[in-house]
């Protein structure tokens, strides 16, 4: 029986197999490698844009609620603006709500803040059980506030309370002397009200950037916790559409704000290595960058509507 020889690959064949197999690696995976890194930069480009397109719609529901229920000057009933206690600064300092627009223009080379205040409805919903006359200090609830299932931010004195109320339609602000199922108003009722109106509680939110290991923070202080809304946003302005149709960076007269230009410079949470960031963006009246690190950036404005700043 006669069998074929097995022939075996000699050593110069292996060389050139091992030489063309090198090459073609080097000519593919450079490829591959900036296949894949495209690929993880129009993910982080996702997730950045999608980042600042949420922190933009939550900051234009707010605003766009500004004065609700206590139009462009909140007063009390003896007009009298509300004063409340910032329990989230250093010291608990009384502040003066005289406007429910706060601006804080930060000029050419510092942030911008704002300040909105509005009446918000509890939950659940606290009303009248009683109609109250004209003068009444005291008003019977349709439940004990403070307690569940309602929030333990209702009415002072819960912890992380507010303390001025505001009645539905009424656009008074009547700070609060105790509070139970009867509720006692250190000003009297001004006018008449029915059972079954809604108590809403008058609240200040305030948008600001804060230092963080290099990086800004944007934050939203409530008067009585300032809470993260995200780790990185390095740019926060605000600029101003005026009932004249200008638009400004202060107003001289906050209540004559119609609309509220909201610009955010959002930061990518993660560096890109093979990126750098030379860009130079504008929003407002201030110019940012360029950076010259390796994170992205992008820039995201939208102009909001405050109808209710427009009541009387």
């Amino acid at each position: 029986m006669t069998g074929l020889a097995c022939r075996g690959h000699s050593l110069v064949e292996l060389l050139v197999a091992m030489g063309l197999a090198a090459l073609v690696g080097t000519i593919v995976l450079p490829a591959v490698f900036s296949l894949q890194s495209r690929g993880l930069a129009e993910v982080s480009r996702t997730d950045l844009q999608g980042r600042a397109g949420r922190l933009l719609r939550f900051l234009g529901d707010d605003l766009r609620t500004a004065a609700f229920q206590v139009g462009a000057a909140p007063r009390r009933a003896s007009g009298a603006p509300p004063m409340v206690v910032h329990d989230s600064v250093p010291g608990n300092p009384v502040e003066t709500l005289a406007q429910a627009l706060l601006p804080e223009d930060g000029g050419t080379g510092n942030d911008d803040a704002l300040t909105v205040i509005k009446a918000e409805s509890f939950f659940p919903p606290l009303q009248l059980s009683q109609p109250a006359g004209a003068g009444a200090l005291s008003l019977l609830l349709d439940r004990r506030p403070n307690q569940s299932p309602g929030s333990s931010r209702e009415i002072r004195p819960a912890p992380e309370a507010i303390s001025h109320v505001v009645l539905a339609n009424h656009r008074t602000c009547y700070p609060v002397g105790s509070a139970g199922q009867s509720l006692q108003l250190l000003d009297g009722v001004a006018v008449p009200v029915p059972a079954g109106t809604e108590l809403l509680g008058l609240r200040a939110h305030r948008y600001h950037l804060s230092p963080s290991g290099g990086f800004n923070r944007l934050r939203c202080d409530d008067f009585t916790s300032d809470e993260i809304l995200d780790d990185a946003v390095d740019g926060l302005q605000f600029e101003y559409l005026l009932a004249d149709g200008r638009i400004v960076d202060v107003p001289e007269d906050p209540r004559a704000v119609r609309g509220i230009r909201v610009s955010l410079l959002v930061r990518d949470l993660r560096p890109d290595n093979d990126y750098r960031d030379r860009d130079i963006y504008r929003l407002g009246n201030r110019g940012y960058g360029p950076y010259n690190d390796a994170f992205r950036r992008i820039a995201v404005s939208e102009m909001i509507e405050v109808k209710n700043h427009a009541l009387p």
